[in-house]
């Protein structure tokens, strides 16, 4: 009767084990059971076509710590989903798999019951060529996106965020060709090429829009500094080159190399071409050297305290 209790209550311990969803084994050092448990690290990830990913599978409570590496069920993956080694080392398909993601399952050796799964979200790789353009009004300028490194035209073209772009940005058609605005835009203008099956994987070009009259008429006015500067008396000439850098700065970078008949062309304050004029102001003396500056007199210009105006 004592034997038959002891089998019955072998074979309800038995039950609940096999149910418990993990290895036991006998720890003999305290005379418990432990359980065998696998994590793997990263839990999710985000990579795009053809990059590898390094997973890290960790067993706890089982002397062996070996595991089998999974992608989609299927033993070291395939060309389709990816294929995964040994070590865990993943390395995703060439193209975008179907459903954009996959699991990569680590599973205990000691206990094929036990794993730890992980998903990796895969987005193509997306890029855009010329990355930055110079471009006239009313002129177009062809782009080209690519997947994967294939030329693809599987990509929704935007300017500044719109899709096909506007009058204001300049527009652009689903082959890639972006056709400049009428009037110069307040900035730059950033065309953008998103992967239709995937809005999160896009890439970008910058365009600078100008104005053909307004450079010409730059030009020209760059062209006199030479002859202004020569009448002037000028021996050595510096031209401010940005039309967006500050007076200050570009008076500390002169004076740096300045010698005595040195001048300083400042950048127009008039686009107009019919304003190409200049002016002459004496700017101090810079380590005893005289400095003198040059610029256009459609408007007074003040640099360091100095009053600048047409003569």
């Amino acid at each position: 009767m004592v034997r038959a209790s002891i089998c019955f209550l072998l074979a309800i311990c038995s039950s609940l084990l096999s149910g418990c969803g993990a290895y036991l084994v006998r720890n003999p050092s305290v005379g418990q059971l432990t359980s065998t448990n696998v994590t793997i690290s990263p839990g999710t990830a985000q990579i795009t076509a053809g990059q590898s990913l390094d997973f890290v599978a960790t067993v706890s409570g089982n002397s062996n710590t070996l595991v089998t590496w999974a992608v989609n069920g299927r033993i070291g993956g395939s060309s389709a989903t990816g294929i995964v080694s040994s070590s865990g080392l993943y390395l995703t398909p060439s193209s975008v798999p179907a459903g954009g993601s996959v699991t990569v399952t680590a599973t205990s050796v000691a206990d094929a019951s036990q794993s730890a799964t992980a998903t990796v979200t895969i987005q193509n790789t997306v890029t855009v060529s010329p990355t930055t353009v110079s471009l006239a009004l009313e002129t177009t300028q062809q782009l080209t996106a690519t997947l994967n490194g294939i030329a693809s035209s599987q990509v929704v073209w935007m300017v500044g965020g719109v899709p096909g772009g506007n009058a204001t940005s300049g527009t652009i058609s689903a082959g890639g060709l972006y056709t400049a605005p009428a009037v110069v835009p307040g900035s730059t203008v950033t065309v953008t090429a998103v992967d239709a099956s995937d809005s999160l994987a896009s890439a970008s070009a910058t365009l600078s829009i100008f104005d053909p009259a307004v450079a010409a008429a730059n030009n020209q006015w760059l062209s006199g500094v030479a002859e202004a500067a020569t009448s002037y008396g000028c021996t050595d000439v510096s031209v401010q080159q940005e039309e967006t850098e500050s007076i200050p700065d570009v008076i500390v970078r002169f004076g740096q190399s300045a010698s005595e008949g040195s001048c300083l062309v400042l950048w127009p304050i008039s686009t107009d071409p019919a304003e190409i004029r200049y002016s002459l102001a004496w700017g101090g003396t810079i380590d005893g050297k005289d400095i003198f500056y040059i610029s256009d007199i459609s408007q007074m210009r003040i640099w360091n305290s100095i009053e600048v105006t047409g003569n």
